[in-house]
């Protein structure tokens, strides 16, 4: 019996021990899974800003299609324009060369044909 009762007290110490090491095993864990929850928290505030950030950058290339779209129309007007004015210039030219011609013309013919320039 003496055997059996000097083997309970190290039997006993061995369950403190163990209860000691899980005791301390818990409360690290409980720090960690705490600090892993505070990283969490600063990971998901940061993601809510990047995806307002997002958010925000899809709005603005949105409006900027839309710009880009009114300005390609806006050019596609002035190009238009411009070749219609062109060639409105260029007939306008045309119009103004063949009366210089005839002019020229009619003023050789009252000469006599003959070309003289005028002083």
């Amino acid at each position: 019996m003496t055997e059996a009762f000097n083997q309970q007290p190290n039997r006993l110490d061995r369950i403190e021990q163990m209860l000691l090491l899980t005791t301390t095993a818990l409360g690290d864990t409980a720090r960690q899974q705490q600090a892993n929850t505070q990283a969490i928290a600063q990971v998901t505030a940061r993601l809510d800003q990047l995806t307002l950030k997002v958010d925000n950058l899809t709005e603005s290339v949105g409006s900027l299609n839309e710009d880009v779209v009114l300005l390609a129309d806006y050019f596609t007007q002035v190009i238009q324009n411009a070749e219609t004015d062109r060639e409105t210039f260029q007939a306008e030219i045309r119009r103004i060369w063949e009366y210089l011609l005839d002019l020229l013309q009619k003023y050789i013919f009252a000469r006599g044909g003959k070309g003289k320039r005028l002083k």
